[in-house]
């Protein structure tokens, strides 16, 4: 490189060799911009990146630990049911505290969007007193009476209040009582009337089912033989039978008497 320089010199005038000189300082230059450039991106995207999670433990460090509130209706208990039915379902109480609870339960009337009812679930028990860790579990029996309208769903909602207060939904389907049905009509006989050759331009009817006491007169019915029929039976078979046993003695008299 040295030497293209040297010629370059000799053979130009101190303007163009300048001139020379700084476009091939530029041209090389950016060669080197060119080829590093890659190189500059990755170091100043990792060099963000590290910035990031500095600036993310930094504030994670600072923060102070949240936690929700339970909700106030722990769970719910769903029926399907028709006038007249009896639905129940349990309710497992925990004491989870490290000392003795007491507790009450109330409940409401159920009620739809516009119908309030006088009906209430029965629990058993209502009252309690719970140790530390200690389970209780309590029975619900709804009965479903005429004043609630079939295919309508009410609710209400059962109190347990301890040391503070949550609830349990109770949410009833009620539905009409399905009784399967179905209709028969029978009169005449129903008749079919069908073409009978198209070239024939007539037609015949028939009757779409036999008529019954057609089809009793062709079924031969078979005589069930009664107590005096077969009491009859058994006396004509022992009659043949004596007879058979006289004839026989007869002849056997016979014998005897031409060999004498």
């Amino acid at each position: 490189m040295a030497t293209k320089v040297e010629d370059l010199i000799k053979n130009l005038d101190a303007g163009d060799a300048m001139r020379q000189w700084t476009r091939f300082s530029n041209d090389a230059l950016s060669s080197s911009m060119r080829l590093g450039q890659p190189m500059i991106e990755a170091y100043l995207k990792s060099l963000s990146g590290a910035a990031a999670e500095l600036g993310k433990a930094y504030r994670k460090s600072c923060e102070i630990p949240e936690t929700e509130c339970p909700p106030y209706c722990v769970c719910e208990l769903e029926w399907e049911a028709c006038e007249g039915d009896t639905v129940k379902g349990t309710i497992d109480i925990r004491n989870t505290g490290d000392q003795d609870i007491p507790f009450s339960l109330g409940v409401d009337e159920f009620r739809a969007e516009r119908d309030l009812t006088a009906v209430k679930a029965q629990l058993n028990p209502a009252s309690f007193a719970l140790e530390a860790g200690e389970v209780k579990r309590v029975e619900v029996t709804v009965a479903v009476d005429e004043s609630m309208d079939p295919n309508q769903t009410y609710r209400a909602e059962i109190k347990i209040a301890g040391r503070y207060e949550q609830c349990v939904r109770l949410v009833l389907h009620v539905r009409r009582r399905h009784h399967p049905y179905c209709e028969v009509e029978h009169g005449e006989i129903p008749k079919r009337i069908r073409a009978h050759h198209w070239y024939d331009h007539f037609q015949c009817e028939e009757l779409c089912f036999e008529p019954v006491q057609s089809r009793l007169q062709r079924e031969p019915v078979k005589p069930v033989a009664g107590a005096a029929a077969v009491k009859r039976a058994s006396t004509a078979k022992r009659v043949s039978s004596s007879s058979r046993t006289a004839a026989k003695r007869k002849s056997t008299t016979k014998s005897t008497r031409k060999k004498s």
